[in-house]
């Protein structure tokens, strides 16, 4: 058997046979260090040698297992920071958002709503006022006129029934009298002539509102104790039977026991309301899928950017860290790569330092024996 000198490498051949016990020492001629010998034990069943050092550090490095990481890795991390996170935050601000701009919507709309509303009144109030003047000058002017001669007269009629708007009617009724008040004189349906001027007014349900013969109601408090409130608004069939709610003023005929009624359909005062709530509904929904599909298509650009870079940091750390496995089981050798000039690179170069460190520590120890 062959013996090498730990300290200065000199070898000796050794016959087992002539070693007395199990093992023997002796002094190395070359560098006087003292070198120990076990005698070998002859067993024919004995397993085989044991690899060399180098095999059984590559079987290690092949052979271990990769340790799995606890919890969150830092693609995981990664992902729910710059994906998942503003993904909730746009689901969440989204729905806010549009429910903010609904309401504003909505509040501009009730206000424009209103204004149309009170533009409205004062003006059906200016044409009832007008009518009424020119009916005052007109019984003025014909003082022989007596009450039940007002219905036949043509001149009369014609000047109540003139339509200054759309669908807007005058009607010629008793406002001061004991027997009869608020009865119809005229208006352009002849059978309502004679009648009181309620009549006009058709009870029903329009919009979720409830309306009576008086108008526009609002049902307040429990069953059997609701409350009317004074409207300006009533409900009224027209030539299809169909529901219509109208708006209505009364102008005193001065000097007189006449008054004009004059009303007109609210839906004709509503449509430029009514056009610009469509308008505004049409640019919320535009607006809104603006909004989604920017939210939308900026996080799918961040995440294929955030992917990308976060599978190329990953794989790189995966390398270093096999290399620092390999060189912790003695396989020296191993390339270290440090291309990069970040964080990862400043890695990769300590690790090939101390790899180089290890070695040279290695080789001094081996000189030292």
């Amino acid at each position: 058997m062959i013996v090498t000198c730990e300290e200065c490498g000199k070898k000796y051949q050794i016959d087992p046979a002539q070693i007395e016990g199990t093992e023997t020492s002796f002094r190395c001629k070359a560098c006087n260090h003292l070198i120990t010998v076990v005698k070998p034990q002859d067993n024919p069943g004995a397993p085989p040698s044991p690899p060399r050092p180098e095999e059984e550090k590559k079987k290690k490095v092949r052979e271990e297992p990769v340790r799995k990481s606890r919890g969150l890795g830092i693609r995981g991390r990664m992902f729910l920071v710059l994906f998942l996170i503003p993904i909730v935050m746009l689901v969440i601000a989204v729905p806010f958002a549009v429910r903010y701009i609904n309401k504003t919507t909505n509040l501009i709309v009730q206000e424009s709503l209103q204004t149309e509303l009170e533009g409205a009144k004062d003006e059906i109030n200016q044409i009832a006022n007008i009518i009424a003047k020119q009916v005052e000058f007109y019984l003025l002017s014909h003082p022989e006129l007596e009450r039940e001669d007002v219905q036949t007269d043509p001149a009369l009629r014609e000047i109540v029934t003139q339509q200054l708007l759309m669908s807007g009617e005058a009607s010629l009724y008793l406002r001061i009298d004991p027997e009869n008040p608020g009865t119809i004189l005229i208006h352009k349906n002849r059978s309502l002539q004679g009648q009181p001027f309620q009549r006009l007014m058709a009870k029903g349900e329009l919009d979720g509102n409830q309306y009576d013969e008086f108008g526009k109601v609002v049902m307040v408090g429990p069953p059997g104790e609701e409350h009317r409130e004074a409207s300006d608004f009533y409900l009224s069939k027209d030539e299809s039977g169909i529901l219509k709610e109208r708006i209505f003023t009364f102008a005193p005929v001065s000097k007189t026991p006449y008054g004009i009624i004059y009303s007109a359909q609210t839906e004709d005062f509503m449509l430029p309301a009514k056009t610009l709530e469509e308008r505004i509904g049409g640019l919320i929904l535009e607006t809104r899928n603006i909004v989604v599909a920017v939210f939308g298509g900026t996080l799918i650009i961040i995440g294929i950017i955030m992917l990308l870079y976060v599978q190329r940091i990953t794989s790189r750390i995966k390398t270093l860290t096999d290399v620092t496995n390999r060189i912790s089981v003695g396989e020296l050798e191993a390339h270290v790569e440090a291309k990069s000039k970040d964080e990862i690179g400043e890695l990769a170069e300590a690790i090939s330092r101390m790899q180089e460190s290890i070695r040279l520590a290695i080789e001094r120890l081996r000189r030292r024996r």
